[in-house]
């Protein structure tokens, strides 16, 4: 998915004050499609007042956040197998063309949750996530003298979702920052960052920490400066401040020396219409009209693809997988991919379905 930018009222917290201050957005209409009713897989609710302590994102839209209205959504995730939601898209929202359903997108990159078990191990699904926006309930002590569930500060801002990068930190980078300790975890935080004009990140703080007191947060935060968004996406198009949500995991150190890119988002492809003789000549002699070839390439600083070399296609043998790599160099990815994780410096597995044209 590309970059999108969406204008909400967003509230952020972080356990450094000096670091995210607190934000809010103005309505935006989703179009939400008719869902049949279903149990939630996990539920959220969204922090509203000030007695929401800890590491946390709250986005709301302006007015029903003002005018004390409350929201529901149910969004349809996208799991992968380190329990993070690489998409969601919204299912339901009560009620309806009140911003909700955009405020809760707003979320994806704070959802982490226990990953579906196949045979063999963790899988990617798709699971219902129900996310409550209940709106400030003030409450008067009559004892201490004081009110419960004073509204949060908030200020308009817009957010930068699914950003496209110009640089990022590589794989040296992410295991470099790995905490020191001897437990062989798997780690997960969330940056919170403003966005300059020249696409650095300032003002960042954590607004998601995967296990907590493991030191996630910090190794975070001490490599989120290596991110910069691409020059296009780095403007907001009214004047309020663009902000964007950085989500990083930390691969266990004996799992980290792979270094395998298993989540791409692709950037650039290749038309078919522009290699026409691309389809091998091995297969067609064997009067074949469609074929699967399997290339492994090097990922450039870039995203872009070298030293794609073939590996067994389906038939093996008759110049599937070498036309594969060739077609792969044209290739390129985002610098930081759908599960958080880097790229440059990575490998990736590419399969490519290629098809004879049919003559007349």
């Amino acid at each position: 998915m590309l970059a999108q930018l969406v204008t909400l009222l967003l509230a952020a917290a972080a356990p450094d004050p000096q670091a995210a201050k607190p934000n809010t957005v103005s309505p935006v209409t989703v179009t939400a499609r008719s869902a049949k009713a279903q149990p939630a897989d996990a539920t959220f609710d969204m922090a509203s007042d000030d007695s929401a302590g800890g590491d946390f994102v709250a986005v709301w839209p302006g007015n029903t956040y003002t005018n004390g209205l409350d929201g529901h959504v149910k969004l349809r995730c996208n799991i992968d197998i380190h329990g993070l939601a690489e998409w969601c898209e919204v299912a339901s929202e009560i009620p309806a063309g009140k911003g909700f359903g955009a405020a809760a997108l707003e979320l994806r990159t704070s959802f982490k949750l226990s990953p579906a078990a196949g045979p063999d191990g963790p899988i990617s699904s798709i699971k219902t996530l129900s996310i409550r926006f209940r709106a400030p309930n003030r409450d008067f002590d009559m004892a201490a003298g004081t009110f419960h569930g004073n509204p949060m500060a908030m200020q308009a801002i817009t957010m930068l979702n699914h950003p496209q990068f110009s640089e990022a930190p590589n794989f040296d980078d992410v295991a470099q920052a790995y905490p020191v300790h001897d437990l062989d975890l798997e780690g997960y935080a969330v940056a919170h960052c403003q966005v300059l004009s020249n696409g650095e990140l300032k003002m960042c703080g954590i607004v998601k920490e995967v296990p907590n007191h493991h030191g996630f947060g910090k190794a975070a935060l001490a490599i989120v400066h290596k991110f910069r968004i691409a020059p296009q996406w780095a403007t907001a198009p009214h004047s309020k401040p663009l902000w964007t949500d950085i989500p990083i995991r930390f691969e266990p150190p004996s799992e980290a020396l792979e270094r395998r890119v298993t989540a791409p988002k692709w950037l650039a492809g290749w038309d078919p219409t522009s290699h026409p003789g691309v389809f091998p000549p091995e297969a067609v002699a064997k009067g074949l009209n469609t074929g699967r070839g399997v290339a492994e390439c090097l990922v450039r600083p870039d995203g872009g693809m070298r030293a794609c070399t073939a590996l067994p296609g389906d038939p093996d043998g008759l110049g599937f997988s070498e036309a594969a790599a060739r077609l792969a160099s044209l290739l390129k990815i985002n610098l930081w991919s759908a599960d958080a994780g880097p790229v440059a410096g990575g490998k990736l597995r590419i399969a490519i379905r290629l098809n004879l044209p049919q003559t007349k």
